[in-house]
């Protein structure tokens, strides 16, 4: 390219940075224009992961107003910053008993060993907790190794090691000028977070101390102990089944039509997994239709606790369960689904007496388009795949999209 023709193509370039179009083609090279090129495409680059950046920000700001439920809005987190910031783990933890204790709310990683999980509580007072934590200020621990020989007693930072984490980022949440909680970003790698980041995080964590505020999830409203419970338990006759206490078909399919919309808005996939527990009829036939109730309960039980938080079962009818799994790709859906056959699959179920060997069959379908994100298709794939598995030979994970 002549030397006139690379200088307006740089200045068309810089026009079309200004407009805030990052894609144009950039000419460099080792003289001084080809210098000014790299250069900037650099600054291309660069205004191109702010401008990624800010919109990944601006969609959970929308999340808030559009869902107060917290978790979601978490995992939505999640899902969103891999680009923007380095984690392998993100933690929720609120301040509770007037300030007092501190307890993890919600937990994240891309690894199955969590040694610090949901419902993990310390006493503000306890010193291994003061060694990593100030209600005030944003806290940088680049080299837990290091940290840990200065604070060899504190059984939260062994445990945090042990689990295989090397840096952290803990961030206070703020309402109303108080902390009500953290949010923990976690490495397995040392030296991962720079100042550089600080900024992001605190957009992050005043956008969920917004939403939690919002909720009433943290705050000193002391309502009558009766009526909570009372209200919890309207709650789940209504949305739950009676028999195996999982999600009824009515609440699993309000939450897969509230999960479609979300994805819609959020560009990411969702996966329906239908699920069937193989030749119940005869085991109803062979012990009776009181062990085939056992046998349905155990079944969703260990469905159940082998569901993830962003995962959600509920019981379709009869012996089918549904479980939609969000935000994945086809790969992480396939891995859900054999964790589910595995986990009814790995023992004998005990029903009255009785030990029998149960297995499921599961069809998997993944929504990524707006076309394919319709969940009455979503279902009817599911369907189909799971009529595959189980002409197939049952006891087995099949995919149709």
């Amino acid at each position: 390219m002549k030397k006139d023709d690379r200088i307006l193509a740089l200045r068309a370039a810089a026009e079309a940075i200004a407009r805030g179009e990052f894609t144009l083609k950039i000419p460099t090279g080792n003289d001084e224009i080809g210098q000014l090129g790299k250069s900037l495409k650099k600054i291309s680059s660069y205004l191109q992961k702010q401008l990624d950046t800010s919109q990944s920000l601006y969609k959970i700001m929308v999340e808030c107003n559009l869902n107060l439920h917290l978790i979601d809005v978490l995992n939505h987190i999640y899902e969103s910053f891999k680009d923007h910031l380095p984690y392998d783990r993100i933690s929720l933890a609120l301040l509770e008993n007037e300030g007092n204790k501190l307890k993890l709310h919600w937990v994240r990683a891309s690894y199955d060993e969590l040694i610090i999980n949901t419902g993990h509580s310390i006493p503000m007072s306890d010193s291994s907790l003061q060694t990593i934590v100030d209600p005030n200020e944003l806290l940088i621990i680049n080299d837990l190794s290091a940290h840990l020989e200065k604070h060899s007693e504190s059984p939260l930072s062994q445990a945090i090691f042990k689990e295989g984490i090397r840096s952290c980022l803990i961030c206070p949440l703020i309402a109303n000028g108080k902390p009500i909680g953290f949010i923990f970003f976690s490495y397995r790698k040392k030296n991962t977070y720079k100042n550089l980041h600080k900024d992001l995080f605190l957009q992050i964590a005043s956008q969920l101390a917004m939403i939690i505020e919002k909720t009433k999830l943290y705050q000193g409203v002391k309502l009558n102990k009766q009526l909570i419970e009372q209200k919890k338990t309207l709650e789940q006759r209504v949305t739950h089944d009676a028999l195996t206490g999982l999600l009824n078909r009515a609440a699993i399919l309000d939450i897969l039509h509230k999960k479609v919309l979300q994805a819609r808005r959020g560009g990411f996939g969702i996966a329906v997994i239908m699920i069937d527990i193989d030749h119940f009829k005869t085991i109803n036939d062979t012990y009776g239709h009181l062990t085939g109730d056992a046998v349905l309960c155990e079944t969703a039980n260990r469905l159940l606790k082998s569901a993830r938080s962003h995962e959600y079962i509920g019981r379709y009818g009869g012996e089918e369960f549904l479980a939609i799994v969000l935000p994945y790709d086809q790969d992480g859906a396939l891995k859900a689904a054999e964790r589910f056959r595995n986990a009814v699959a790995c023992q004998e179920v005990s029903a009255r007496r009785k030990f029998i060997s149960v297995t499921i069959s599961l069809g998997v379908t993944i929504g990524t388009e707006k076309e394919t994100l319709d969940e009455n298709l979503l279902l009817q794939k599911a369907d189909e795949a799971l009529y595959l598995a189980k002409h197939k030979g049952r006891n087995r994970v099949e995919l149709i999209n």
